[in-house]
């Protein structure tokens, strides 16, 4: 019977852990957040508001997520957060999953987020908190 316990105790601590993980991260994502610079594609470019003339932000609710270019609003997308692997490291990472299937890798560092376009030759976006 103690074992059964022990079982049943271990294994709900091991669900709270997770899901308080994924609040965790949801919570850091809210807000408004500058762009600093995207990187890759086939030619490895390197784009940011110096060369491309654009400042772009992006603006992180609970389910949704805004894309701004010079405060212009240019698209929107309803968004979840699921563990999956990335095939940036074949490792369980936090991903974002917009409503068209695309995915996205999540980096919290701080005040800086770094998204990783989960396709191959694709974009890492960097930003800072405003």
């Amino acid at each position: 019977m103690k074992k059964w316990i022990l079982i049943l105790l271990l294994a709900s601590l091991t669900i709270n852990c997770s899901y308080d993980d994924e609040v965790n991260i949801n919570q850091q994502l809210i807000g408004e957040w500058k762009w600093i610079e995207s990187s890759g594609g086939i030619q490895g470019e390197i784009l940011n508001p110096q060369t491309t003339g654009e400042n772009r932000n992006i603006e992180i609710t609970s389910d949704k997520i805004k894309y701004y270019t010079n405060g212009i609003l240019t698209s929107e997308f309803d968004y979840y957060l699921q563990k999956g692997e990335s095939i940036r490291t074949n490792e369980k990472t936090d991903l974002m999953i917009y409503e068209n299937d695309r995915k996205q890798s999540i980096v919290l560092n701080g005040n800086k987020l770094i998204l990783y376009d989960e396709c191959y030759d694709c974009y890492q976006n960097e930003y800072i908190k405003d």
